[in-house]
């Protein structure tokens, strides 16, 4: 099994407790990103766990990720 399908499995089932849990979309998103179930957040595995993420997200309509808005610096507020 690659890690993109272990990682795929690994979120369906963690979605599926957090659904029969009454959780809603943002509860069942972090429940994911808490269960992460490799050692390190590098290599390999975590690539494959960022992209079956960003998938399985899109496919359930869970929230993803949005970047920080940067804040303003000291030159553009003259």
């Amino acid at each position: 099994m690659s890690w993109y399908s272990s990682s795929w499995q690994h979120m369906a089932n963690v979605h599926q407790q957090a659904k029969a849990g009454g959780m809603d979309a943002a509860g069942i998103a972090k429940a994911i990103d808490d269960s992460y179930p490799y050692s390190d957040r590098s290599g390999w595995a975590y690539k494959a766990w960022l992209g079956a993420r960003r998938d399985f997200f899109r496919k359930h309509h869970l929230p993803l990720r949005r970047a920080k808005k940067p804040e303003s610096d000291l030159l553009s507020s003259i």
